[in-house]
């Protein structure tokens, strides 16, 4: 299937973003990054070509989500996760989904499904300027679907 052609409408573009955590929609992120890959080796063997036989099935993995904006839509989030924590405080161990929407009125709305995330750090790098203060929280997830589909092998089942 190849992509659509078009003359003279709009693409998708950071206005197009619908982000969600939990259901909730959050509006002043500004910053959103996310990668999965699977990591495959190669197999050789004896022979005069020296090219590989084959490759192994390959190991999942995600690098870690960063998402920042403004420190209030930081702290918004950890007061969010803190608040359905046993102790009301930690929100570090709180798993969370975050959903993001890409809809634009000429193209298909895609979807990605970011799972089982835990905050891992948060950064802030403060400075004299007139830019508003920001903060980036680093996410470790677990797996990604865009829309509904995986980049491991999901026909036994998913994780």
């Amino acid at each position: 299937m190849a992509d659509q052609w078009r003359i003279n409408n709009n693409i998708y573009s950071w206005a197009s973003i619908i982000c969600k955590i939990d259901d909730e929609r959050y509006y002043g992120f500004t910053k959103l990054s996310y990668g999965d890959k699977r990591e495959r080796s190669k197999v050789y063997g004896m022979a005069r070509h020296y090219a590989p036989r084959a490759r192994t099935h390959g190991k999942y993995t995600i690098e870690p989500v960063k998402l920042g904006g403004p420190k209030s839509s930081c702290q918004a989030l950890r007061a969010g996760l803190a608040a359905r924590a046993p102790d009301q405080v930690s929100y570090g161990d709180v798993e969370f989904q975050i959903v993001t929407q890409y809809v634009e009125a000429d193209e298909q709305s895609l979807t990605v499904v970011i799972e089982r995330c835990v905050i891992i750090g948060n950064a802030s790098d403060e400075s004299e300027d007139p830019k508003h203060l920001e903060e980036d929280i680093e996410i470790d997830a677990m797996l990604i679907r865009r829309n509904g589909l995986t980049l491991f092998d999901s026909q036994e089942g998913q994780p």
